[in-house]
Formats: C-alpha cells, sequence, structure tokens
C-alpha cells in the first residue's frame, strides 16, 4: 500500500455495516493514530460514536433486514443511506476510504464515490469470501477498489489469481485477541 496514503497526518473516512465492522474499525483507527496521527471521518457506527468523539451519520441497525418478506420494505431506506453515505464521504474529502466488512453495502458505497471522487483511495478491510463463491467480484473490485486488507492468510494469493485487486494479508483481530490473552 506504500504510495497510496500521503505521509503525515491522515483525514480517514471510515464505513461499516454492521456490529463487527465497527469493533474492527475502531481497531484499525486506534492503529492508524498510533502509526500516522489519522484523523478520522464519519463512520457508521453502532453506539453513533466512534473513539475520539465521531459521530455517525446514522444507527448502524437501519442496515440490519432478517428475512426476505423485510427487503422490498426496507430497500428504499437502505438506498438512501448508501447514497448519503457516499454523498458524505465525497463531501469531506477524505486522504482514504476504508470500507469494512458488509460488502451488500459498502460496495455500493465504494462504487458510489469512486464514481463521483475517482482520486479518493479506496481500501476494503475484510475481503469479501470471492475464493469461497462468486469469484468474478474479484476482478469487478478492481475497478472501485485500490487495495484489500486481508484477515486470512490465503486471501492475498486468492486475490491475485482470480484478477483482484492488490491485497495484504495483516491478520485476523480474533487470533490476535486470542494470542494475547495467551501471552498474559
Amino acid at each position: 500500500m506504500t504510495g497510496l496514503i500521503p505521509p503525515g497526518p491522515l483525514k480517514v473516512h471510515l464505513v461499516a455495516g454492521e456490529e463487527s465492522g465497527d469493533r474492527l474499525g475502531a481497531a484499525l483507527m486506534r492503529a492508524l493514530k498510533q502509526r500516522h496521527d489519522a484523523r478520522s471521518g464519519l463512520p457508521v457506527s453502532v453506539d453513533r460514536t466512534w473513539p475520539g468523539g465521531v459521530r455517525s451519520p446514522f444507527a448502524i441497525d437501519e442496515l440490519s433486514i432478517i428475512g426476505f418478506a423485510a427487503v422490498p420494505r426496507r430497500l428504499p431506506s437502505i438506498l438512501r443511506r448508501i447514497r448519503e453515505t457516499a454523498h458524505a464521504v465525497v463531501a469531506a474529502r477524505p486522504d482514504a476510504l476504508v470500507i469494512i466488512d458488509s460488502p451488500d453495502f459498502t460496495h455500493r458505497v465504494a462504487r458510489r464515490v469512486r464514481a463521483f471522487a475517482p482520486s479518493i483511495p479506496i481500501v476494503d478491510y475484510v475481503s469479501p469470501s470471492v475464493w469461497a463463491w462468486r469469484s468474478g467480484r474479484a476482478r469487478a473490485m478492481r475497478s472501485y477498489i485500490d487495495h484489500v486488507l486481508a484477515i486470512l492468510p490465503f486471501e492475498p494469493a486468492a486475490h491475485q489469481q482470480l484478477g483482484g485487486p492488490p491485497c495484504t494479508y495483516v491478520g485476523h483481530p480474533l487470533a490476535e485477541r486470542v494470542g494475547g490473552a495467551a501471552a498474559e
């Protein structure tokens, strides 16, 4: 990822679509702040507040849909949230957009951001399971994802083999927690 994000203080915009993504995003922001003095953007957050006091534009549970019957009823609201989130990213002009997991939501946001602000680098944290199903997504991601941060060690090779965007293995947060607990 060298050269993708400029050195020095960063303005990073995070978009997560579920609680697990929020946790990953919070850990990522802590690491970025330690390494790069990052300034965070406007993430979509479950508790509506991120470390450092950044507020989310809406509650993440608005994106939760259970059952096929609920999809048509909630679809207009979800599509509106995709448009609003992409607009907020473009308006903020961050140094980078990091989308976290929830590809049905975050990848739609990323495609809109790429269309309206192609100079904003877009990083996908947690690769979709392109190696397991819908492998064509890997190649399609090249048009709107600049780099993938993978949590499974075989994913960089899978992305390369499938023609996906550049991919770096960064480790699985659960393994780090388990490893840290074992060391204590």
